[in-house]
C-alpha cells in the first residue's frame, strides 16, 4: 500500500514517501494481566510467557496491534531484515513506540558483516540464504541487510539507550552463529532527568535576547545555568569550568556561546547522544561559522593531525567522530574534563611570532590538547543549532526589506537593488 510517513529531523518535519507491504491492523489487541511479552515472528517457537507475533497466525509485526506503552517486552527474532530496507527504521520505531518506559526491545537479525567474512573466508555455510533468505514462500524473502553499525542507528534513532548484545534462551535463528542479537531499553523519565549544568562566557556588552532564549531553554530541560563575564571569554570559562570540577553532583558539563541560538530539544538529545555513546568524551551539534559560513568542526586522517574531507555518508550516523569543535552548545562529560592536562587555553602565535598565518587560537588548543590526552569528540548530525549574526535591513525598489550580513556589506557594499 502506498504510505506518507511524518518524521522528525531535529525541530523539522520532513515527509517521507514509500511503498511498503505491511499488515492491515485489525484493531487494538485486549491486554492481558500482568506483563506484556511479544515475540514477533515467533513461527513455531513457542515461549514461556510471551505472546506469538506471526503472520501464519494472523498476526502481523507492523504495524503492531498495541496502544502506546502497553508493552513491557519484545522479543523479535529474524523478522527485521523481511522488510524494506527503507522501512526498517519505520518498524523499529514502531515498535519501541509500543514499549512502556523502561520496557525492553530484542532485535535478531543476520549479521552481515559475519556473512561476508564468512564468504571471504572460504567456509561452507548458507551464504545466499542468510542474506536473500529461505524463498520458500512469499513472506521468506530478505529485503534488508543489516550488521552491528546500523542496527544500533536504529535503535538510536528510536530512542533507546543502554544499548548491549543478549544471548538466545531457546535454539532458534537468534542462536545461530552469524546471528547479530542487540537489545535497547526505552527510558523512563527518570533517565532522561539527568545531572548537568550549563556555563556560558559572554562579553560584557552584548545581545541579550539570545540569552533569555537560552535560559528558557536550559530552565524546560531542568537544567542550571551559569553566566560568566569578562574580556577574555577563555579565561572566565575556564575558571567557571575549573569551579564546576570541585562539585560531584554534575555528570555533565555543557558549554554555550552568548550567540548560539538553540531550544530545549537540542540541549536534552546532546544529553541523550553522550549518554547512548559512551565512547565518546563530548559531543557538539552543528554549528555554522558566520562570514564564510562553514560547519564548525575538523576531522583528521587515521593517526594523523592532517584535514580530511567528510562523505556526507558520514552524516548518516548519530555521532560522527571529529578531532576539532567549538563551544556553542557542547557537552562534556565532567571525569572526561578532569582529565585534561592544563592550561586548556592557550593562544600560540605564527610565523615570527605574529598572529597572522600559521597562529593557534586558544579554542583550536584546547581541541588538540583534547586530543592528546586521549580524549574523544564527536559531531551529533543530527542536532543543529543557529549562530546569530547582526544583519542590516536596506529598502528595495518596492521599498520592501533587503536583509544583508554585516561581511557582505563590507565585501560588496550597498545591495545592488536597494532603493536609489
Amino acid at each position: 500500500m502506498d504510505e506518507t510517513k511524518m518524521g522528525i529531523l531535529g525541530d523539522e518535519v520532513v515527509k517521507v514517501n514509500y511503498q511498503v507491504q505491511v499488515g492491515e491492523p485489525i484493531g487494538e489487541v485486549a491486554l492481558p494481566d500482568g506483563p506484556v511479552r511479544l515475540n514477533i515472528g515467533a513461527g513455531a517457537h513457542e515461549i514461556e510467557g510471551f505472546s506469538p507475533i506471526d503472520r501464519s497466525l494472523g498476526t502481523e509485526a507492523y504495524p503492531l496491534d498495541y496502544p502506546d506503552e502497553s508493552v513491557d517486552e519484545i522479543r523479535a527474532s529474524h523478522i527485521l531484515e523481511h522488510f524494506p530496507h527503507g522501512t526498517v527504521q519505520e518498524v523499529v520505531n514502531d515498535w519501541v513506540r509500543t514499549l512502556k518506559p523502561g520496557g525492553i526491545l530484542r532485535v535478531a537479525v543476520p549479521d552481515f558483516l559475519k556473512i561476508a567474512q564468512s564468504y571471504l573466508d572460504g567456509k561452507p555455510d548458507n551464504h545466499q540464504g542468510y542474506i536473500m533468505g529461505g524463498q520458500g514462500d512469499v513472506n521468506d524473502y530478505h529485503m534488508a541487510i543489516l550488521d552491528a553499525e546500523n542496527l544500533r542507528e536504529a535503535f538510536i534513532r528510536a530512542g533507546l539507550e543502554g544499548i548491549r548484545p543478549w544471548e538466545s534462551e531457546i535454539q532458534d535463528c537468534a542462536s545461530l552463529p552469524i546471528s547479530l542479537n542487540l537489545m535497547g531499553t526505552k527510558p523512563t523519565v527518570a533517565d532522561m532527568q539527568t545531572s548537568a549544568v550549563a556555563v556560558l562566557s559572554a562579553p560584557r556588552y552584548g545581545p541579550i535576547v539570545h540569552s533569555r532564549e537560552a535560559f528558557m531553554a536550559f530552565t524546560k530541560a531542568g537544567i542550571p545555568y551559569q553566566i560568566g563575564q569578562g574580556v577574555f571569554w577563555e579565561q572566565v570559562l575556564s575558571e567557571m569550568l575549573e569551579a564546576l570540577l570541585l562539585d560531584p553532583q554534575f555528570e555533565f558539563i555543557i558549554t554555550c556561546d552568548y550567540d548560539t541560538v538553540f531550544s530545549e530539544f537540542q540541549v536534552k538529545e546532546l544529553i541523550r547522544m553522550l549518554r547512548v555513546h559512551e565512547d565518546m568524551d563530548a559531543i557538539c551539534p552543528v554549528h555554522c561559522k558566520r562570514g564564510d559560513y562553514k560547519i564548525l568542526f575538523g576531522i583528521g586522517e587515521a593517526g594523523s593531525d592532517k584535514p580530511r574531507s567528510m562523505y556526507m555518508a558520514e552524516l548518516e550516523k548519530s555521532v560522527v567522530p571529529i578531532t576539532t569543535g567549538h563551544f556553542g552548545l557542547t557537552v562534556f562529560r565532567t571525569e572526561s574534563l578532569r582529565k585534561l592536562e592544563r592550561p586548556w587555553f592557550n593562544s600560540v602565535p605564527g610565523d615570527e611570532g605574529r598572529w597572522g598565518k600559521g597562529r593557534l587560537d586558544c579554542d583550536m588548543y584546547f581541541w588538540k590538547n583534547w586530543k592528546k590526552c586521549g580524549l574523544t569528540l564527536g559531531l551529533a548530525p543530527r542536532v543543529v543549532v543557529g549562530h546569530l549574526e547582526e544583519l542590516v535591513i536596506w529598502p528595495d525598489q518596492q521599498m520592501g526589506p533587503i536583509h544583508q550580513t554585516l561581511s557582505d556589506f563590507g565585501n560588496y557594499g550597498i545591495p545592488r537593488n536597494a532603493w536609489r
